[in-house]
């Protein structure tokens, strides 16, 4: 599958990370913006996050 597409600013991971730096970017004005997650599903678990940086839930 070949798809020809350009965007100012590719992101890559959709996770929890991804969207986030996506989402600053498009309040800031940038509008061509693109995310490419190789994934179907996603698992978000609330505070997950959290755990790798040691902090209390």
């Amino acid at each position: 599958m070949s798809i020809t597409a350009k965007h100012q600013i590719l992101i890559v991971g959709g996770g929890t990370a991804g969207i986030t730096v996506a989402a600053r970017l498009l309040r800031k004005g940038y509008s061509n913006v693109a995310v490419i997650e190789p994934s179907d599903k996603h698992y978000y678990q609330p505070l997950w996050t959290l755990v790798g940086g040691d902090r209390p839930t």
